[in-house]
């Protein structure tokens, strides 16, 4: 396991925001994460690039996913 500084920097940061998508990070990457965005409006920017990268996707897979009841039967 990674030992995490208590304030990550830009890269820290990204990396966290992206391994985020695949895993809950822990409490302590969490606060690091949110800290950092309150002191760094780029990192900011970019964890809402990521939100709605992650909800245009959802929307996307939810539009082409076949409904129920068009079975073409």
């Amino acid at each position: 396991m990674r030992k995490m500084p208590l304030l990550p920097d830009c890269k820290e940061t990204t990396r966290l925001v992206l391994e985020g998508e695949d895993r809950q990070l822990r409490l302590l990457e969490r606060a690091g994460v949110r800290l950092h965005w309150r002191m760094c409006a780029g990192c900011a920017r970019f964890g809402r690039q990521v939100e709605l990268m992650r909800e245009a996707m959802g929307s996307w897979r939810r539009h082409t996913e076949p409904r129920e009841n068009e079975s073409g039967e």
